[in-house]
């Protein structure tokens, strides 16, 4: 019997515990990804942030969540899956109470990054722990929806707790409450999960791929957060763009050589393995992108508080819910390939809505596109997830699910700089011919194109009124741009996942009943 059989059989009355503390951590740094989106006016307001800063404090979590989580997932089959997660859950609770004390957007920019790593530290230990926990078909499912129920529902709440926090206190509460959340999740780590030996302790850590995933896509969002400040032409943004690609394929190359990769390309000789975790990340991207503009919008554009704005989320977290929880029946039924097929087309119908509101839009004309999204984005995480753990051996199931959370983070990342970026550039388009904006002193004029916030502060002024609605405008088309990209990514994944997806995936290892 295999260390990962022992552990599951000793641990077969505390599992469904355990499943609760592990869902509860993913839950939180689901939740980091999205809870700072309806305080981002707030932020704006507070630290005189521009609209690249706002971009940064989303992006420095996620870029670093994506950049580590492939190390992380070496160190979950080289160091232990359980010493990892504990060391993740410190590393998010010490580091969010770093966030929630800082004093400028210096300081809670770093303060995010050094919680991404905690993030990257501790999501692939769920997965793999849940591995260990699980092992009957169906019980592997049910396990694997609720891992995916409660990644869905982190990102959903984080915007609703968001508002309820900020209607009370100061911005800082919404990093502050992760702390006594990550003392619970450590308290029942202790107590009700397993410690397995590493089944691959032996192999080295691959620092430079580390420094090389990490640096060229931190640079390539630069240039893309920067590029409708400075100009797509601009030589720092070619620069950069190009030396980001440059790190990535020189990443990708050294993989390929090096004793003890980070990223295991043979993983991508699964078909089932690659389509999912590609699909996951558009997906990812997409969804983070929407959820990045829309909280914006809800308050720039609608007039909504940060609490009302959460609470405008909400039908979007149920619905992510309501297609996790159908999630396992589908599969059953219908196959994991039907269901992915079904959950990508809700999602680009969605994008699709979003992309087409008019000038003058209003909530119930934005919510069924949402709705969209979320009930698709529910059905599809759990089957792309099961797909992506049931194409893999034990042995690779750490590095397996880094892969496949990190390529998410990816996408969450490059989703906000993209559609982000597009929102930025329409706006400022929109604005910097304006004779209102023209006429403005150089500094309050650049304040006003690099910050939506400033614009419409200096909008409620009575001489510059008139700026109001052309706000407005230049952000709603920005946000269709962005979003009609995203449904386009998300139909070509579609279109892939048809061709490409096996009708009955491969399963290397052994889950069969005992």
């Amino acid at each position: 019997m295999t260390q990962v059989e022992r552990a599951a059989a000793h641990n077969a009355r505390w599992r469904w515990i355990g499943l609760i503390v592990l869902a509860l951590a993913l839950f939180m740094a689901s939740m980091d990804n999205t809870i700072l989106n309806v305080a981002l006016p707030t932020l704006a307001r507070d630290l005189r942030a521009t609209n690249d800063a706002l971009q940064w404090t989303v992006d420095a979590y996620q870029v670093t969540y994506a950049g580590f989580l492939l190390l992380a997932g070496n160190l979950v089959d080289r160091w232990g899956r359980t010493r990892t997660f504990i060391a993740g859950v410190i590393a998010f609770g010490l580091c969010s109470l770093a966030a929630g004390l800082s004093v400028n957007t210096g300081m809670l920019i770093a303060a995010r990054a050094c919680t991404g790593v905690g993030a990257a530290l501790l999501t692939p230990s769920t997965l793999a722990l849940i591995s260990v926990l699980f092992r009957k078909p169906t019980e592997r499912t049910t396990a694997f929806a609720i891992w995916s129920g409660a990644n869905g529902a982190g990102a959903a709440v984080g915007p609703l707790l968001s508002g309820a926090l900020l209607a009370h206190f100061r911005w800082g509460s919404i990093f502050l409450i992760n702390v006594p959340v990550a003392a619970l999740c450590l308290i029942g780590t202790l107590i009700f999960i397993p410690h397995v030996i590493p089944e691959r302790a032996d192999e080295k850590l691959d620092w430079l791929g580390t420094g090389l995933s990490i640096g060229g896509l931190s640079v390539l969002c630069w240039s893309v957060i920067s590029a409708p400040g400075l100009g797509v032409g601009s030589p720092a943004v070619i620069v950069a763009f190009l030396g980001g690609i440059a790190m990535i394929v020189f990443f990708v190359w050294w993989q390929g050589k090096v004793e003890s990769p980070i990223l295991r390309l043979s993983l991508f000789e699964h078909r089932t393995f690659a389509v999912s975790v590609c699909v996951s990340g558009l997906v990812t991207g997409g969804g983070a992108g929407a959820l990045f503009v829309l909280t914006q919008l809800l308050q720039y554009v609608l007039g909504f508080t940060p609490w009302q704005s959460g609470l405008a989320i909400m039908p979007v977290a149920a619905m992510m819910l309501t297609g996790a929880v159908a999630a396992p029946l589908a599969l059953r039924h219908f196959g994991i390939k039907r269901a992915v097929m079904a959950g990508l087309l809700c999602v680009t119908a969605g994008f699709a809505w979003l992309a087409l509101v008019p000038n003058e839009t209003s909530y119930p004309s934005l919510l069924p596109g949402a709705l969209l999204f979320g009930l698709g984005a529910g059905v599809l995480m759990p089957a792309a997830t099961q797909a992506v753990m049931d194409s893999l051996p034990s042995e690779s199931e750490g590095a397996g699910s880094a892969t496949n959370s990190a390529l998410m983070q990816v996408g969450s990342a490059m989703g906000v700089a993209v559609v982000g970026s597009l929102l930025a550039a329409r706006y400022r388009g929109a604005m910097e011919t304006h004779q209102l904006v023209e006429a403005l002193d150089p500094q309050t004029r650049s304040g006003v194109l690099s910050s939506v916030a400033q614009a419409v502060d200096l909008a409620q002024e009575p001489q510059y009124a008139g700026l109001l609605p052309l706000i407005r405008e230049g952000y709603v088309d920005g946000m269709r741009i962005g979003l009609g990209v995203s449904a386009l990514a998300v139909a070509c994944a579609t279109i892939a996942v048809g061709i490409f997806f096996p009708a009955h995936p491969e399963r290397p290892h052994n889950t069969a009943d005992d």
